[in-house]
C-alpha cells in the first residue's frame, strides 16, 4: 500500500487488504458463544490506532467476520473515515473450528456498536446462514467462497478491507495467492 496517505490506488489490480483482529481475551465473552472473545483494552487501542492509520486510505468496501472482535476492529477503521461508510458482515469471514452452529453476532447486536452495517448476501445459496468450519477441508471451501464473492463483486482499480481472524486469513491468503494453506 501508498506509505504517503494510501489514496492511490492501482487501475490494474483488485487490491485486498487482510485485517486480523485486534487484541482479544476470551475470559469476557459476554452472551455470546466460548469462540467469540471481546477485545482488551490494547486491542480497543488498537483499533483506534488502526483508525488513523488508515484515514486517508481509500477503500471502496469495508467487510467484516460476524465475530465481535473483528467487528470491534472493523469499527475502528470506518469510525475514523468523516462519511460513515457501510460495514458488510459475511459470517462466512469466522474463525476456524468455531462451535459447530455459531455463526457470530446478529446483525441487530453488532449495530450496537456501529449503525451502518448490513449482511452480505449469503455465499452458500441458503436462506440462513450455514456451513462448516471444523475441518481443514470446510475452510478450504470456505475461502475460496469468499475469495469467488469478492472476486465476482470487485474489480480491477478497486481496494477491499477484508477483518477476519488468524486462521481464516491463513486460508484466506493462500487461496487469493493460489497456493495450499499450510
Amino acid at each position: 500500500m501508498n506509505s504517503g496517505g494510501g489514496n492511490l490506488k492501482n487501475p490494474d489490480i483488485l487490491e485486498i487488504v487482510f485485517i486480523r483482529h485486534a487484541e482479544t481475551d476470551y475470559t469476557d465473552i459476554g452472551d455470546r458463544d466460548n469462540c467469540d472473545g471481546e477485545l482488551t483494552e490494547k486491542g480497543e487501542m488498537q483499533c483506534t490506532q488502526l483508525g488513523r492509520k488508515l484515514e486517508n486510505t481509500e477503500f471502496d468496501a469495508y467487510i467484516t467476520s460476524s465475530l465481535l472482535r473483528a467487528f470491534k476492529t472493523a469499527t475502528g477503521v470506518v469510525k475514523a473515515k468523516k462519511d460513515e461508510p457501510l460495514l458488510e458482515i459475511c459470517p462466512e469471514l469466522i474463525e476456524c473450528g468455531c462451535t459447530e452452529g455459531y455463526f457470530g453476532c446478529s446483525e441487530e447486536y453488532l449495530n450496537k456498536y456501529y449503525k451502518n452495517t448490513k449482511m452480505c448476501e449469503n455465499l452458500y445459496g441458503e436462506g440462513k446462514h450455514s456451513f462448516p468450519c471444523a475441518t481443514k477441508e470446510d475452510n478450504d471451501i470456505r475461502a475460496q467462497k469468499v475469495m469467488d464473492y469478492l472476486k465476482k463483486r470487485f474489480t480491477f482499480g478497486e481496494r477491499v478491507a477484508v477483518f477476519s481472524h488468524h486462521g481464516m486469513l491463513e486460508h484466506l491468503i493462500a487461496t487469493a495467492l493460489g497456493v495450499k494453506p499450510h
